[in-house]
């Protein structure tokens, strides 16, 4: 029996626990001679790595940082979602033609969902404006949020992101870089890798911010699993949710949509808090 890969595209790609969340989840369903693997592809790679996705041991992939947007060029179609939220976190094989899609948007929804948190009609702040927070805002416009506010470094990249946004959700209010409505908001979220290991150290968030008791906050970071975002935010009595749920979600749908088989969502919830828990000694000082 031929094996056949699923891969992960990304640079750099030390932080990743996908792999060890996927190939669990494989063995939990007996899907065997199918492994997933990191495939570590710098800008100038993309190219050559696209013409291995076509080949015929090759059932999918994930898209990490920084391709998330520019491999949409390289591939033969794309699925309703991933062309409203102009970013691609999973590829299918299709007829021999590569789809890009997105379980990002679900990914976070369901880790909103499994605290019970409704966001209908809450004002939002989102830092960052790159595929995951492109995801998130989708994810939150379609549940009915009344207010989105885009904080990004770049305003070209924000303005872009909320003209897409309007053209989908006309209804929904949006601004940009209005950075005095971050105090305001009931769910702050940061889509940035702004506090990621190895920069424990870092936030996002302006310097001396004092946090919303009354809000939620959200980082997408899940290396590590309470950065500085979370600390300060938790330190000023605000809810903090991490980001391995919406790892774990959005890699279960994937898992799905690769192999028709239902998610082991337990197993790979496991595997992954195991598995971070290794890169986490490896990162302690010595």
């Amino acid at each position: 029996m031929q094996m056949k890969y699923l891969y992960l595209l990304g640079y750099p790609l030390g932080h990743s626990i996908s792999p060890a969340l996927q190939n669990a989840a494989l063995r939990a369903r007996d899907i065997r001679a199918t492994r997933y693997m990191k495939s570590p592809t710098p800008p100038e790679k993309l190219s050559e790595m696209v013409k291995v996705l076509r080949g015929e041991n090759c059932l999918g992939a994930n898209v990490t940082v920084p391709h998330k947007q520019t491999i949409l060029p390289h591939l033969d179609e794309l699925t309703e979602l991933a062309r409203e939220i102009g970013a691609v976190n999973t590829i299918l094989k299709q007829d021999g033609k590569l789809i890009g899609d997105n379980t990002d948007a679900y990914g976070f929804l369901q880790a909103l969902r499994v605290r019970r948190i409704n966001p209908q009609g809450a004002c939002v702040s989102i830092l960052g404006a790159g595929g995951a927070a492109a995801a998130a805002a989708y994810a939150l416009a379609q549940a009915g949020v009344d207010e989105i506010i885009l904080l990004n470094r770049t305003l070209a990249r924000g303005i872009a992101l909320a003209d897409r946004l309007n053209k989908k959700f006309p209804q929904l209010a949006l601004a940009i870089n209005d950075w005095d409505a971050l105090a305001q908001s009931q769910l702050i979220i940061n889509a940035t890798s702004v506090g990621m290991s190895p920069r424990v150290d870092e936030s996002p968030a302006p310097k001396n911010f004092s946090f919303p008791k009354h809000a939620i906050v959200f980082d997408l970071v899940y290396n590590p699993p309470a950065t500085k975002f979370l600390r300060d935010a938790k330190q000023n009595g605000a809810r903090v949710i991490g980001g391995l749920e919406m790892l774990i979600y959005q890699g279960a749908r994937a898992f799905e949509l690769w192999t028709g088989a239902r998610a082991p969502i337990r197993v790979m919830r496991n595997a992954a808090t195991a598995a971070l828990q290794e890169l986490l000694k490896s990162d302690a000082p010595r």
